[in-house]
Parts: structure tokens; C-alpha cells; sequence
């Protein structure tokens, strides 16, 4: 498990936006790298974030329940993420 604080910032954009493309111009980055992003976190999770199905992601449960914790996570030390999740 490598789960790092950008990639929550970037989970967390992504859900407050509803897209992508909306989390990459908030953040400055280009939308394949928020994707990237989003597909390593639920590699390094082993789980699925968002159903991608048509033109916005669908958070899932799991992502939802992510999300109420992000902002306490994002407050941890990168040690203290890993043993949080």
C-alpha cells in the first residue's frame, strides 16, 4: 500500500467537483493524471472508487465512505495514513 496525501487531495477534488476534468483544472494538473491518480489509489486500496459510466464518475459506497475520512487523513503523517487505512 502506497497511499499518499496527493492522491486523497486529488480523490477529494475529484468528489467535490463530480469530474475528472473539473479536479484537474482545479488542481493545475491534466485530467490523465488525475486519472492516473484515481486508478493507483484503487490499485493500492483494492478497491473501486467510481463506477465510470458515461461522462462523470459515480462514487461508489467504498468512495463515499473514503471521503467522510479524508479530511482526518489528510492531517496524518504519511506513516499514520497507511496504518489508518
Amino acid at each position: 500500500m502506497n497511499i499518499n496525501q496527493e492522491q486523497l487531495t486529488i480523490f477529494k477534488t475529484v468528489i467535490e467537483t463530480g469530474s475528472f476534468s473539473a479536479a484537474a483544472r482545479q488542481l493545475g494538473k491534466v485530467p490523465s493524471a488525475v486519472s492516473m491518480s484515481i486508478a493507483n489509489l484503487e490499485i493500492d486500496l483494492n478497491l473501486t472508487l467510481f463506477q465510470r459510466v458515461g461522462r462523470e464518475p459515480i462514487p461508489t459506497p467504498q468512495a463515499v465512505i473514503l471521503y467522510e475520512k479524508t479530511e482526518q487523513l489528510l492531517n496524518l503523517s504519511p506513516k499514520k495514513i497507511k496504518k489508518a487505512i
